[in-house]
């Protein structure tokens, strides 16, 4: 069911694995980029899952003040808010692959299992079962 939808990103809720599904279609900065982020954090805590899906396949690079926003601020309120399980559909712009590595590697001191997986597909049969290893 989708309950968010612009141009950059449409945010789901996927039954299927009970995870908020942010299927990422392009590039996005500043207020929206945070604002798909915090929607998204709100949908979260609306279903009470513990599951997040971020298919960033089409993702565009993500701006370093996002980044640094992401890892200071979106990310432990994500943990805060319960979240325990994210899987990560990868982007196939190698660009924007590194700014979502730049983004991992920088996450200090948050309880969540965060693995990355080349499929939709994949990243829902985790999401399903997420204490299997992929």
């Amino acid at each position: 069911m989708i309950h968010y939808d612009k141009s950059f990103v449409t945010l789901h809720w996927d039954e299927t694995c009970q995870a908020v599904w942010a299927e990422w279609k392009g590039y996005a900065e500043g207020d929206d980029f945070r604002g798909a982020l915090d929607t998204g954090l709100h949908l979260l805590r609306t279903k009470g899952s513990s599951r997040w899906l971020a298919d960033t396949r089409l993702m565009g690079p993500i701006r370093q003040i996002d980044q640094a926003w992401t890892n200071e601020d979106w990310l432990p309120r994500m943990a805060a808010a319960g979240t325990r399980w994210m899987a990560l559909v990868l982007p196939q712009s190698s660009i924007a692959r590194l700014s979502i590595k730049q983004i991992l590697n920088r996450i200090n001191g948050i309880d969540m299992v965060i693995t990355n997986f080349p499929d939709l597909e994949s990243a829902r049969a985790w999401l399903r079962n997420p204490t299997q290893t992929p």
